[in-house]
């Protein structure tokens, strides 16, 4: 299947994965930056590979809740696994936001253990389980930064769940995403390269993509959960219940 904007790769796991267009600036990106084609291209396969071994994570952990994913999709921001409904117990939730991470991380500790024996002598496995390892590592710290939609932020909302309602819950983590986006593209700036220990920098033009992408897909979860909170109390025979999002303290 093939669209303007993305087409489709293969399947994994019985689980459509599309490529968008956009993935090419991200290859040349890499392959300016690597010095060489060759090492380039190297650079974004393994990136690739992860990012989609990381939504695999997601979308078989919903699996498992008995959630299905429509499709995975990578792009120039990263990896997408839309699920066709996130899991409306927080618990459920919290194990599919950390199933992503936990798979990065994996990733990056048989990195390090195929680096560390003595039989890879190979100068160019030796460059790419290093490159691996640390990919995956900064891959998953990165994606534990509480801020929607990213995996962070879903684990922060889903805690939040414990003690509020969803609609709150998701209102309080889109504004701390949204604090989050302005920090990664402004600190930086200010000669500041690091959030705790998560390095950032990185081109302008990238941090502002990703600090969009948070902005505005915070947003969207944010009605989305407002919605369906009023549709819930519609069915519970709330007839003043509105389809729409209501204030933050309702």
């Amino acid at each position: 299947m093939f669209s303007i904007r993305r087409f489709h790769l293969c399947d994994m796991f019985g689980i459509p994965l599309y490529v968008d267009v956009s993935f090419a600036v991200l290859l040349a990106i890499f392959a300016l930056s690597a010095g060489s084609l060759f090492a380039g291209l190297a650079d974004a396969l393994m990136l690739a590979i992860s990012v989609v071994l990381h939504e695999c994570g997601h979308a078989l952990a919903a699996r498992a809740f008995g959630y299905g994913t429509r499709d995975i999709t990578i792009s120039l921001i990263g990896g997408c696994a839309s699920l066709i409904a996130l899991p409306r117990k927080a618990w459920q939730e919290l194990v599919t936001a950390i199933a992503g991470p936990l798979v990065s991380f994996a990733l990056a500790a048989a990195s390090f253990f195929l680096l560390a024996r003595s039989g890879v002598e190979n100068e160019f496995l030796q460059y790419v389980f290093w490159y691996m390892m640390v990919l995956n590592l900064m891959l998953g710290l990165f994606n534990l930064l509480p801020a929607l939609p990213m995996d962070g932020g879903r684990i922060f909302k889903s805690v939040l769940r414990y003690f509020t309602s969803k609609v709150k819950a998701t209102y309080i983590a889109m504004w701390v995403g949204r604090v989050l986006a302005v920090a990664l593209v402004v600190l930086p700036e200010l000669g500041v390269n690091r959030i705790w220990i998560i390095p950032i920098g990185g081109s302008l033009f990238i941090r502002l993509l990703i600090a969009w992408m948070i902005w505005t897909e915070s947003r969207r979860e944010y009605i989305l959960a407002a919605m369906e909170g009023s549709w819930r109390r519609w069915d519970q025979g709330d007839f003043r219940a509105k389809v729409s999002p209501p204030p933050y303290d309702e």
